[in-house]
């Protein structure tokens, strides 16, 4: 069925734009009509639009009405029609619209979906496509609802967890920066004005605003250069698996690394393997989620291995870089034909492990952060207020 983007007004004057889907041009413009839209340009939408990203949480809660309108009853192109109308985000309305057309030629509801990659993952298609395929979309559609809500309540609570360490860090530099370039300098002339030495700390700070501004450019464009080869190192596949490496070995964040990565790998492979596609299957959607390029290594190791028949459990095993916990609970699953629960229970551990360590962390910096700011306190202190005191003195 074809699309339309419109441009449209509100009776209370309001503008507004979006998608619909329609027969034909008037079809389009007496459904808005209908819903009290008065549009202004009509025009036919490409359907390969990719759309932005959207954020996990509008997502989640899409497909959470989405799976509760499909076990319902209602028809899915429907239930699609109803989300876009309540959709807060823009593009994820626009995408369900989109998917909704597609619907309507005749296309399977994931390869609708598929159609706004930024929007819909490969993951969330694939999920879909196994519910459509073994009857059970609305059952699927609430796995992947939980799935999509845990992913965006750990993110939650890590931009929680940094929020107050990055507020307070740019402040005190902030201040740092104001204090340095404009009140020490008036503090200096004002010495300069009455004779009087300045003192060794006021001096120090002095020097190092006098190097700054004299040589700043050459600073900027040492940063720029560097984000630059930053930059192209990332880009290779060279740089970007040797930096994935060390990041590895860090003795602290590597481990913090390899918990996160697994946790979301485990919830991929339990969410697939419990919405009946194989694991073989499950594990090449579940390799992209890794972020890692030496654990998606090992990941395409162990899938290699699987593909010639050998069992999860050993093929993680194998690769010597996933952990324990998962490759035990991968074996009792494979045993027990309970894969998908026991793998997660093993994503739900390393989730818990790693807030754990996000907390400890957080926890650990707050204290940090305050000797830091008491240090830049008293570094103030002997700069600028010390000399004033000075120069008190020397007036009276």
């Amino acid at each position: 069925m074809p699309v339309f983007a419109y441009r449209a007004l509100r009776a209370s004057g309001r503008a507004e734009s979006g998608v619909i889907d329609a027969a034909s041009v008037r079809g389009a413009w007496q459904a808005l009509r209908a819903r009290g839209v008065f549009p202004t340009d009509l025009a036919p939408e490409a359907m390969r639009r990719a759309g932005r990203r959207v954020a996990p949480a509008d997502l989640a809660v899409a497909t959470r009405q989405l799976a509760t309108l499909v076990a319902a009853g209602l028809p899915v192109a429907d239930a699609l029609e109803a989300v876009a109308e309540q959709a807060g985000d823009a593009s994820l309305g626009r995408a369900l619209t989109l998917a909704r057309g597609r619907l309507g030629d005749g296309e399977p509801l994931a390869r609708a979906l598929a159609a706004s990659p930024r929007v819909f993952s490969a993951l969330y298609c694939d999920v879909v496509r196994a519910g459509e395929a073994s009857g059970a979309l609305a059952t699927v559609l609430e796995r992947l609802a939980d799935h999509t809500e845990a992913t965006a309540a750990l993110r939650a609570r890590v931009q929680a967890a940094l929020t107050y360490p990055a507020i307070m860090t740019a402040a005190t530099g902030l201040v740092l920066a104001f204090l340095l370039v404009w009140v020490v300098p008036q503090v200096a002339q004002l010495f300069a004005d009455t004779g009087t030495p300045l003192p060794l700390a006021t001096r120090v700070l002095l020097g190092i605003v006098t190097v700054v501004r004299a040589t700043w450019w050459v600073l900027l464009l040492l940063a720029v250069a560097a984000a630059v080869a930053g930059r192209r190192v990332l880009a290779s596949p060279a740089g970007r698996a040797r930096l994935d490496a060390m990041l590895l070995r860090l003795p602290l964040a590597g481990r913090l690394v390899v918990r996160a990565a697994v946790a979301r790998f485990a919830h991929t492979l339990a969410t697939l393997v419990a919405s009946g596609v194989p694991v073989e299957a499950a594990l090449d959607v579940g390799t992209t989620v890794l972020g890692n390029r030496a654990l998606i290594k090992a990941a395409d190791a162990a899938r290699a291995a699987v593909r010639q028949g050998e069992g999860l459990a050993p093929a993680l095993a194998r690769t010597g870089i996933f952990p324990s916990l998962l490759v035990r609970l991968a074996a009792v699953g494979e045993r027990g034909g309970s894969l998908a629960p026991s793998l997660e229970r093993a994503a739900r551990s390393y989730e818990a492990e790693v807030d754990a360590a996000v907390s400890a962390a957080t926890a650990l910096l707050e204290p940090i952060l305050i000797v830091v700011m008491g240090a830049v306190v008293l570094l103030l202190v002997v700069a600028v207020l010390v000399p004033i005191f000075t120069l008190n003195q020397v007036v009276r």
